[in-house]
């Protein structure tokens, strides 16, 4: 049996580069594709972005996400899917999180890494390059790996001449793939952003996003007001993640194991500034016994807590446990 952590699974695309092993047009090539899609970061002025999704779910499920940008700590969004409700603000070091749930489902959790697509502060290294032809273009595609991890490694395609980030494709846990795919980009104040993007794993489209709308705006300051009974989150820059410390794998329970079963259970859980495990949520189910040793397990994992500065603090985490047999 396997087990990951991974706190953000789905931030990828455009991404920090350390580009030793790459030619000077291919380095070059990289970085301005990054900075032209960085919207939230390279952008200095207030923008209203609205988008319309739909996340397969159990069915296909439509949603909506309405987006208030200042700054990156100065800001406030609202996601819906289904009959799922969540606002999320973020006002300074302070970020307030209201939903009409116990836990933010999987799919909106990916849906809102989606957007900040050059999100990942991870430095990653070029491995290899090669052109292909790609819906009747000339591509450039690299393929990338997180520096000191092996096989966490991504195929980025860019189209050269428009610097417009095509596709991201990536290995999951244990035997899968995901895809990213991004089309039909827009121009706003200087940027390149695009206008669709899906999401596939193993194949399968998993999330479909649809810009509607994205103008300059400015940001009404009464909205990033704490709503009453909302989750509460220390936020800082350069925030350090937790670390798991102390991490026993769940026992493979004996009637799945005879019967060959196997499965992926998904929890969300906080880790409190201690270090210890906190709320703990089933998210993502495989069979009751795989579920129920999962939950019993994590609860006396131990972590470096996530660190603002020199103070601890608490953070949210989601853990993947892949039960497979060898």
């Amino acid at each position: 049996m396997k087990k990951g952590i991974l706190a953000s699974l789905f931030s990828l695309a455009a991404m920090h580069f350390a580009l030793a092993s790459a030619d000077p047009a291919t380095q070059q090539l990289l970085v301005a594709a990054e900075q032209q899609v960085d919207l939230f970061n390279r952008d200095a002025s207030p923008f209203h972005m609205e988008l319309d999704f739909v996340a397969q779910v159990q069915v296909p499920t439509q949603g909506h996400v309405t987006y208030k940008w200042q700054a990156n700590d100065r800001w406030w969004r609202k996601v819906s899917m289904g009959a799922y409700q969540q606002v999320d603000i973020r006002n300074g070091a302070n970020l307030y999180t209201s939903r009409n749930a116990p836990f933010t489902p999987i799919r909106v959790r990916q849906l809102l890494n989606l957007l900040d697509i050059a999100d990942n502060p991870d430095r990653l290294e070029v491995k290899k390059q090669k052109q292909r032809v790609e819906r009747g273009l000339t591509i450039t595609c690299v393929q990338l790996q997180k520096n000191g991890q092996k096989g966490q490694t991504h195929e980025l395609c860019v189209n050269p001449a428009s610097r417009e980030i095509l596709s991201d494709e990536w290995k999951t846990r244990p035997d899968g793939n995901g895809r990213l795919e991004y089309f039909d980009y827009l121009e706003f104040r200087g940027h390149r952003y695009p206008r669709k993007t899906e999401l596939f794993e193993d194949g399968i489209k998993a999330i479909s996003i649809q810009v509607t709308t994205l103008s300059t705006a400015a940001l009404d300051q009464a909205l990033l007001v704490r709503p009453q009974g909302a989750i509460e989150r220390r936020q800082c820059a350069e925030m350090k993640h937790a670390v798991a410390v102390k991490t026993p794998d769940p026992l493979y329970p004996k009637s799945a194991s005879q019967n060959r079963l196997i499965g992926d259970t998904t929890v969300s859980m906080t880790v409190l500034a201690d270090g210890s495990v906190g709320e703990i949520q089933l998210i993502g189910s495989s069979t009751h016994s795989m579920d129920d040793a999962t939950l019993q397990t994590l609860k006396g994992w131990k972590f470096k807590p996530a660190m603002c500065g020199a103070e601890p603090v608490v953070s949210d985490i989601e853990v993947v446990v892949s039960f497979r047999l060898e």
